[in-house]
């Protein structure tokens, strides 16, 4: 879709940038809806599309191998090298309109072992979209990127027994992960190159609009914009990879304790905004059913995101109205 399709009230029918398939073009027909606009693709432009899937998985793999070169040298009390910091932000700023390569390929990766730099390019990525979906500038959208690919730095100070324990947290193992917010501060204060909305986001990604998160517990309004993206980016990546500690849950999961919980710690504007444009992208992925079925995502309630639409042996089943089957996994 090219656009948002709305009902007579002005209800979200289908958000722009879905998948059109036959249950969709089903549904509109019979709301007497007959008309919609779509971008269109011949077969020269699908072909196209399967280059560019390809340009961006060697991108990403470029964008990880020099992260990982950072927080190495990090680790090892070298200074922040800004140059690879911006042949990293170029790697990924140069994907601003493959959305759905973007969603794709970070859903599909599952190297738990290198969790740390994929989550760090990930929270990137997921910045970006952000500050496009938000209708950021270019200036912001960058900022953004490099806030992403950062937040996490401060955990090259934290020893890695811990940081990559499989276990419960003691106490005090937890009171130690919760400085690398003030750890990575510390790093970019010597980065004059750094602005200073992305130094405050790597200091306060895990604080929460209701003052309850740390290093500070500062209320929303001294938060800040880069802060609030960064905050609701570094949680959606983090629920949706697999983790040295934890298997990852469903992008519907995540939906779910983004929608309950997670209304009263982040900011419910930026929330909706990710949330809304992240989950046009999941029509036609492929699912595992609790009760073992496989299945395929055919639409998307932009009004009930948590539960959308299957269709599963040549039958639909609206999730909505079943209680006792849910998605277990995403098939790859």
């Amino acid at each position: 879709m090219s656009e948002d399709i709305l009902n007579e009230h002005g209800v979200a029918l289908v958000t722009k940038d879905t998948v059109i398939n036959d249950y969709i073009i089903e549904k509109l027909i019979e709301m007497e809806i007959v008309m919609v606009d779509v971008y269109s693709q011949n077969e020269e432009e699908n072909e196209d599309t399967e280059k560019s899937c390809e340009e961006f998985e060697k991108d990403y793999r470029q964008a990880l191998l020099k992260i990982k070169e950072v927080l190495t040298d990090l680790s090892a009390g070298k200074a922040l090298d800004y140059n690879k910091i911006i042949e990293i932000q170029g790697l990924i700023y140069k994907n601003i309109d493959k959305c759905d390569e973007i969603v794709a390929c970070l859903r599909d990766i599952r190297q738990a072992d290198e969790y740390t730099y994929n989550h760090c390019i990930n929270v990137g990525f997921y910045c970006m979209l952000m500050g496009k979906w938000l209708g950021l500038g270019y200036d912001d959208t960058i900022k953004l990127i490099q806030a992403g690919l950062l937040h996490d730095i401060g955990k090259t100070m934290i020893p890695a027994d811990v940081l990559n324990k499989k276990g419960k947290l003691t106490v005090e193992e937890f009171e130690l992960i919760k400085k690398h917010t003030v750890y990575g501060y510390d790093i970019l204060l010597q980065a004059k190159e750094i602005d200073v909305e992305v130094k405050k986001a790597v200091l306060l990604h895990h604080e929460r609009v209701d003052g309850s998160g740390y290093p500070l517990s500062i209320p929303s309004d001294y938060i800040g914009l880069y802060t609030k993206i960064v905050a609701i980016a570094d949680v959606y990546d983090a629920m949706t990879s697999d983790r040295p500690y934890k298997k990852r849950t469903t992008p519907f999961e995540a939906f779910k304790m983004f929608l309950s919980i997670g209304i009263s710690i982040f900011d419910l504007n930026i929330l909706y905004v990710f949330l809304n444009s992240l989950a046009a992208n999941f029509t036609g992925i492929n699912v595992k059913l609790d009760n073992g079925k496989e299945g395929r995502v055919v639409y998307v309630p932009p009004h009930n995101i948590t539960k959308p639409v299957l269709c599963v042996d040549s039958s639909y089943i609206d999730l909505s109205r079943e209680d006792k089957i849910n998605i277990d996994s995403v098939i790859d």
